[in-house]
C-alpha cells in the first residue's frame, strides 16, 4: 500500500467519530424540535378544549327550546335570544353575500390577470393596510360613512357593510392563496384544449381553489359572527319590538356577540337572570361556530377527495358476474 492511500485511510478514519457526532447531534436537535412542535400543537388542542369546555358548562343549563326561540323580556326568568340569533344569521348572509364575490374578484385579478408593477403593489399595500386597521376605527367609518352620509341609520345594512369592509381584505388573501395553489399544469391542459383564459379561471382553476375558498368563507363568517365594536357603533344594541324577525336590512339589530356584551358589561336593569343569559347566549354562539366549521371542514375534504380521484367510484347497477 501506497503511502497517499495510507494517507487518505488515516484521514478517513479521524473523520468518522466528527462525522458521527454530528449525525447523533443533528438526531438530538431534531428530536427536540419534534418534542416542542407537538407540544406547542398540544397546548393549542388543550387551550381549545378548555375554551369550550368551561363556557358549555356555564352555558348549557340556560339552554332549552323556549330559550333559543323566544325573545327576551323583562319579566320573564332567562330571557330568550330567538330574535339575537336570527339577526345575527341574517347579518352573516348579508355581509358574505357582499365580502364574497369582491373577494373572489379580486383574488382572481391578482392571480390570474394582475403582473408585478406599480398598481399592483398599490394594491397588495392596501390589503395589508386594510388587514392591521383595528376593527372598531370600521366601526368608526361605517357609522360616519353609512349612518350619516347615505343616511342608512341603525341598520343591519350598516352593519353587514362596515362588516364586509372589515373581512375584504381576509377573503382576498386566502382566496388568492387557494387559487395560487391550483396546479399550473391544470391551466396548461385547458389552454392546450382551446380553452380561453376566462373558461380557464371558471371551469378549472376555481373548482380546483373551491375548498380553500370554503376555508375563507369560514374564517370570514368566524369573525362576522363574533365582532362586536364596529356593530354597536352601526347596529345598535337593541331589536324593536316589531321587527325581531324582519327581513328589512334597514332595521335596527342586536347580534349574540353584542348581546353578551351588553349583559356582562353594561348589563340590563329588571332582566332576571341577566348573567345567566349572557353564559347561554356565548355558548349558543359557540355551538354556531363549531358547526358552522365541523360542516365546513367534511365538505371540504369531500371536495378535496372528489377533486384528487380518491372518492369511492359508485358501483354500476345490476348483477356482477362471479
Amino acid at each position: 500500500m501506497s503511502a497517499n492511500s495510507q494517507e487518505i485511510d488515516a484521514r478517513r478514519g479521524a473523520r468518522s467519530p466528527r462525522i458521527a457526532a454530528a449525525r447523533r447531534r443533528a438526531d438530538l436537535a431534531d428530536r427536540i424540535a419534534t418534542v416542542l412542535m407537538s407540544a406547542a400543537a398540544l397546548v393549542l388542542v388543550l387551550v381549545l378544549v378548555g375554551v369550550i369546555f368551561l363556557i358549555l358548562r356555564a352555558g348549557l343549563p340556560a339552554l332549552s327550546w323556549s330559550f333559543l326561540t323566544t325573545a327576551g323580556s323583562f319579566a320573564q326568568e332567562g330571557g330568550g335570544i330567538g330574535p339575537q340569533i336570527f339577526v345575527s344569521l341574517y347579518l352573516l348572509l348579508l355581509s358574505l353575500l357582499i365580502t364574497t364575490p369582491l373577494g373572489v374578484a379580486a383574488a382572481i385579478y391578482l392571480s390570474e390577470y394582475a403582473r408585478p408593477n406599480r398598481l399592483t403593489s398599490v394594491i397588495r399595500f392596501s390589503i395589508e393596510a386594510l388587514s392591521s386597521v383595528p376593527s372598531i376605527v370600521f366601526g368608526v367609518f361605517g357609522a360616519v360613512v353609512f349612518l350619516t352620509t347615505m343616511n342608512l341609520g341603525f341598520s343591519v345594512l350598516s352593519g353587514a357593510l362596515t362588516l364586509a369592509l372589515l373581512n375584504l381584505p381576509l377573503m382576498t388573501r386566502i382566496a388568492e392563496d387557494a387559487i395560487r395553489a391550483v396546479p399550473e399544469s391544470y391551466r396548461e391542459a385547458s389552454l392546450a384544449l382551446a380553452g380561453t383564459r376566462w373558461e380557464t379561471i371558471r371551469k378549472v382553476v376555481l373548482p380546483s381553489a373551491v375548498p380553500g375558498i370554503i376555508t375563507a368563507l369560514v374564517l370570514t363568517g368566524g369573525r362576522i359572527i363574533g365582532e362586536t365594536a364596529p356593530l354597536i357603533l352601526t347596529m345598535g344594541t337593541t331589536i324593536s319590538p316589531n321587527a325581531r324577525y324582519s327581513l328589512n336590512p334597514l332595521q335596527s339589530g342586536e347580534t349574540l356577540a353584542v348581546h353578551v356584551w351588553v349583559l356582562k358589561i353594561i348589563g340590563v336593569p329588571g332582566l332576571k337572570d341577566a348573567q345567566l343569559v349572557a353564559d347561554g347566549s356565548a355558548a349558543t354562539l359557540l355551538l354556531i361556530v363549531l358547526i358552522v366549521n365541523i360542516g365546513a371542514a367534511i365538505v371540504t375534504v369531500r371536495l378535496q377527495r372528489r377533486l384528487s380521484g380518491t372518492a369511492s367510484a359508485p358501483r354500476a347497477g345490476g348483477r356482477t358476474k362471479e
